[in-house]
């Protein structure tokens, strides 16, 4: 297998997993196999992440770095999900007059 560029191995995750949606995790050797290297710097893992956070995707590793993770991101503000989980927690005991007829 030839050595294949950041870019391209992107691009090849973006299209073998952009429907999962709770994500996978690739160890070093999965990814030094796939991309046929023998190893890899974090700048390489920075460039993957950049060419992919551009489909909504972000690639991750641990603090070891031997395990990374290629998860979904949703573009949503922190203050609105809180206000959204309060709201359900607010509510979450009222019955509809209507529903109990």
């Amino acid at each position: 297998m030839s050595m294949v560029s950041a870019k391209e191995f992107a691009h090849w995750l973006k299209n073998r997993f952009e429907g999962v949606e709770k994500g996978v995790s690739l160890t070093r050797e999965d990814i030094n196999q796939l991309t046929g290297r023998q190893n890899f710097s974090l700048v390489f893992v920075h460039d993957i992440h950049h060419e992919l956070m551009r489909f909504g995707i972000a690639f991750v590793t641990d603090t070891s770095r031997d395990t990374f993770y290629l998860v979904r991101v949703f573009d949503q503000p922190w203050r609105t999900q809180l206000v959204q989980d309060s709201a359900k927690e607010l509510f979450s005991n009222v019955i509809s007059m209507n529903s109990i007829r």
